[in-house]
């Protein structure tokens, strides 16, 4: 079992630690093993895309050795006899949210699955570090995901995508599909939309014998602050084909050491509304910003910006996030004169950055 790096010797750190912890994900290691499926241990905050159908339960997250402590191994598996149109297999991932699986009567096309809900939250971080191994053998023609997203508000709907292209009714809240608008939407439409802020999604067709640390970034919709999030980790092609097609049984994937890092750095630099494009986001030193005209000076500071291509091969923009005030805050200097001074800390308190920007005209 895992002991915390973080040590806090006397009573008034101890608060400064609680905080810094409570911006983490629950669970960030994988330790705790206190639930069962069928006879198989599971964790107690995160779940797995296990199936009960017709009296059978299959199991598709397992406890394994991790890179310390334990860690948790999910697997696509084949359910039934596929070759023989008599099943299917499934995508191998876990969650925070609740994976769900629905058929209407006895229905085969009518099949649908995704996944719903998440955990409150409040926070904004910049990049998701997970450790990984994956294997099997397709690990060349599947993608696996490690996916992170958030949101303001509750989604329902009440139709999902099927097996054969259609759409099957069930009411479901805060489905994957219904949040993620831009990078892998509900095709059947969504009843009651929400605000959805932040995206981290990674996808590799590749295979790590051995553990590898991915860093995630984390790209930002707009300034809100969630009430919700959601994380995925998947062996195979969940979420971006809707658990029903291109999925190989026996690709796999270990996940451990899930951490959460948030930034003191500026990507972009605006002043009086236009981007600097000559800012170094990483200097220390001072910076010279040259032939502004005007009289007030206005800088304001943006994170988390970029793009993600989602499941048709498309383009979808994060425009990024502007800093606030607990965030960022600006000594003013004068133009020709002494330089403006913008110390940048991270959200959850971790580090500090101390820009010093120069304007001459």
């Amino acid at each position: 079992m895992k002991r915390s790096i973080t040590i806090c010797f006397v009573a008034l750190l101890s608060a400064g630690c609680l905080t810094l912890r409570a911006q983490q994900l629950p669970d960030p290691h994988f330790e705790n093993w206190s639930d069962k499926f069928k006879s198989d241990v599971q964790l107690a905050d995160w779940h797995g895309s296990n199936v009960s159908q017709v009296g059978s339960k299959f199991t598709f997250m397992f406890q394994k050795p991790g890179r310390t402590g334990f860690c948790a191994y999910v697997v696509d598996r084949a359910i039934g006899i596929p070759k023989l149109n008599l099943g299917a297999t499934g995508p191998g991932y876990m969650s925070l949210g609740y994976p769900w699986q629905y058929l209407k009567g006895l229905n085969l096309n009518s099949a649908t699955a995704g996944t719903e809900g998440g955990i409150p939250w409040k926070y904004r971080p910049d990049t998701m570090s997970v450790w990984v191994k994956r294997i099997g053998p397709n690990t060349a023609d599947e993608d696996f995901h490690l996916l992170y997203y958030s949101w303001i508000g509750t989604a329902k709907s009440s139709q999902y995508k099927n097996k054969v292209g259609g759409c099957t009714a069930t009411d479901r809240v805060n489905e994957e599909s219904d949040i993620r608008s831009a990078t892998d939407g509900n095709e059947c439409g969504v009843d009651v939309p929400v605000k959805q802020v932040a995206e981290g999604w990674y996808r590799a067709r590749a295979k790590y014998n051995e553990w590898t640390q991915i860093k995630v970034p984390i790209l930002y919709k707009n300034d809100g602050k969630p009430t919700m999030c959601n994380v995925i980790f998947s062996a195979g092609n969940y979420p971006a084909f809707r658990a029903n097609d291109g999925l190989y049984d026996g690709n796999a994937l270990f996940v451990d050491d899930v951490e959460l890092i948030y930034s003191s750095r500026i990507d972009k630099l605006l002043i009086n509304g236009k981007e600097w494009k000559g800012f170094d986001p990483n200097s220390a030193k001072m910076q010279v910003y040259k032939g502004f005209s005007g009289e007030n000076v206005k800088i304001e500071g943006l994170r988390g910006i970029g793009a993600l291509t989602n499941i048709k091969g498309e383009k979808a923009r994060f425009n990024g996030r502007k800093l606030g005030s607990s965030e960022m805050t600006i000594v003013p200097g004068e133009v020709n004169g002494k330089p403006w001074v913008i110390t940048v800390k991270a959200e959850d308190g971790s580090s500090e950055h101390v820009y010093q920007i120069k304007i001459t005209n």
